[in-house]
């Protein structure tokens, strides 16, 4: 996997901890012009919607991440928790 991309996935997870959302999105673009094709990218990304209560784009990062990877459970769990909510 590319560094720089690697080091996003990082960073954007360090501003989810923080709680610094939009700036966890804004890196999450950035790593997703590098690689569009990882799961955890969107996985992320839908993290930090769900956290601004964007849901409708929390559930298209999430279904994204499950498209990639059937079996992402977290991602799952986070998709049906939206769903139902």
């Amino acid at each position: 996997m590319n560094d720089d991309f690697q080091d996003l996935l990082e960073i954007s997870e360090f501003y989810i901890l923080s709680q610094k959302y939009e700036e966890a999105i804004k890196t999450l673009k950035k790593a997703q012009k590098i690689n569009n094709r990882e799961p955890k990218l969107y996985y992320n990304l839908g993290i930090a919607y769900e956290a601004l209560n964007d849901r409708d784009k929390a559930i298209n990062a999430f279904r994204q991440a499950l498209s990639l990877d059937p079996n992402f459970q977290s991602a799952r769990e986070h998709l049906d928790r939206l769903i139902k909510g």
